[in-house]
């Protein structure tokens, strides 16, 4: 059952490190009026520039934490991968350097380019700029880790059940008689 705990914990992680930083919601600001934290640079790039885009796009994730968020969840994996006895020596350091290699957030960059527009930036960015935006990122290492600690102990839980629920069904089989066509019981 260990086993399934840290199993199922490091995937939790997995699954936060990549859903963390897309659920953001925010009131509504004007795209066509500039911010205070927006630069020249992203003023004059145009309108529908993808340069511009991609700025919004790595100035939310600064400002959602999620690069921040994502590192915190390396290390909550790695240290869970030390846990687990079938994780071959020199596993964590090479995972950790790779890691080190690639970026998550330009990995996400394109996923927010396609689904978010420059106006849904926008808001995202100025609800995040606001004094409950800072709340609600304050508040989302408590929440992220309240969350992966019922998300793990659900999976384990659940985990637990397939396993008895597939035992019971097991022994309710081994318990009937087994009819082989033409006899007769």
């Amino acid at each position: 059952m260990r086993a399934l705990r840290v199993l199922a914990s490091w995937r939790w992680c997995l699954l936060a490190v990549l859903s963390v930083g897309c659920a953001h919601t925010g009131a509504s600001t004007p795209a066509s009026e500039p911010r205070a934290s927006e630069s020249s640079a992203t003023r004059s790039a145009g309108p529908d520039s993808p340069e511009r885009k991609e700025r919004k796009v790595r100035e939310l994730m600064a400002l959602s934490g999620a690069e921040e968020t994502g590192k915190q969840m390396l290390v909550t994996m790695t240290s869970h991968f030390e846990q687990m006895p079938s994780v071959p020596p020199g596993f964590v350091e090479k995972f950790l350097q790779l890691a080190a290699e690639e970026s998550l957030v330009d990995m996400l960059v394109p996923v927010y380019m396609r689904h978010f527009t420059e106006e849904d930036l926008d808001a995202a960015i100025a609800f995040h700029e606001s004094p409950a935006g800072r709340r609600f990122i304050a508040a989302q290492p408590l929440v992220l880790q309240e969350s992966m600690k019922l998300g793990e102990q659900w999976g384990v839980q659940l985990a637990e059940k397939a396993l008895r629920a597939l035992a019971e069904e097991q022994r309710e089989l081994q318990r009937r008689p087994v009819r082989h066509e033409g006899q007769q019981l």
